[in-house]
This record gives C-alpha cells, structure tokens and sequence, in this order.
C-alpha cells in the first residue's frame, strides 16, 4: 500500500529536481552555452510543472488530514 508520506516525498524530490535544472539552465544561458530563448521557455515550462507538483502536493496533504 501506498503512503501519503511516501507520494510527498516523490513530490518534493521531482520539485527539488526541476529547481536544479532550473539552475543548470540559467547557469549555462549566462554561459551563452544554448539560446537564451530556449533556456527561458524550459525554465517556465519547469516553473509551470513545480506550480502543478505544489497544488498536487497539497491535494494530497489534504486527503491525509
């Protein structure tokens, strides 16, 4: 059986992992390693994902209370 603390923990890990690639990303833009373009659309679509993760993450915390 699944745990809610466990489905928590998958989240925050998949949030901390867009966070870093969102670093990554910035990091190699100031580089000029990838067009700036590129590198801003991955990093917004990454911030759309945490939103998601982060309303999802408190759905679930929800169902456990």
């Amino acid at each position: 059986m699944i745990e809610i603390k466990d489905v928590i923990k998958l989240i925050d890990e998949q949030v901390e992992f867009l966070k870093q690639q969102n670093g990554a990303g910035a990091i190699m833009g100031m580089l000029k390693m990838f067009d700036d373009n590129k590198v801003k659309k991955v990093i917004n679509t990454n911030n759309d994902v945490i939103k998601e993760l982060t309303d999802m993450r408190m759905k679930v915390l929800e169902l456990g209370l």
